[in-house]
């Protein structure tokens, strides 16, 4: 089994492993958590805007898709049922995943440049914001025009190399607001800061 083989199984078996909050008994032909969990990694994977789509017409003119080939699955659900499947499951679930990657023997070889340390990239971003919707986890801040909008943010981390053409994501870290509470007014000044 390739390097490829044994992180898509461990990928496999931890989207396998993901919280159904599906009601009722299960019925044949209902998506498996891995096949919901895959296909919202596969976005990732194939960089394609419309890649489930894609990926259909692909099982319709060639018989097998690269979801198939590729990660196993047996079924292609779409975005929305992915999103509600999906929605609140623990994302820190993955984290282990991250650290197989570096676990893997030469993967750090080619990002190792100062002094044999890697270099990490940092970058921080929203991925949600809304004035209307909003979780116990969102963030908020007030806006000049009196309004709040609430939102989600993460730093991102990568190990990257100096003309490389190549990264290693790591596990996102997910921004809580600076008063330690998992919602309020998100501040760049830390507490007690005065």
């Amino acid at each position: 089994m390739t390097v490829l083989e044994s992180l898509l199984r461990e990928l496999r078996e931890t989207c396998a492993g993901l919280p159904d909050r599906r009601e009722g008994p299960h019925r044949d032909g209902q998506y498996s958590m891995a096949d919901i969990g895959l296909s919202a990694f596969s976005v990732f994977f194939m960089g394609s805007p419309s890649f489930l789509a894609h990926q259909r017409r692909l099982e319709e003119g060639q018989g097998r898709s690269n979801c198939q080939t590729l990660f196993g699955m047996t079924a292609i659900p779409t975005g929305a049922y992915i999103r509600l499947t999906l929605d609140g499951a623990p994302p820190d679930t993955f984290d282990p995943l991250f650290y197989r990657v570096l676990e893997t023997p030469g993967v750090l070889e080619p990002f190792r440049c100062l002094d044999g340390r890697p270099v990490v990239a940092l970058d921080g971003t929203e991925h949600f914001c809304s004035r209307k919707i909003h979780c116990p986890r969102c963030l908020k801040r007030k806006r000049s025009d009196g309004g709040t909008e609430y939102y989600h943010a993460f730093l991102g981390a990568s190990l990257v190399a100096p003309g490389g053409n190549r990264v290693v994501p790591l596990p996102p870290e997910f921004i809580a607001a600076q008063d330690g509470r998992r919602s309020g007014i998100a501040s760049a000044t830390p507490p007690n800061a005065g």
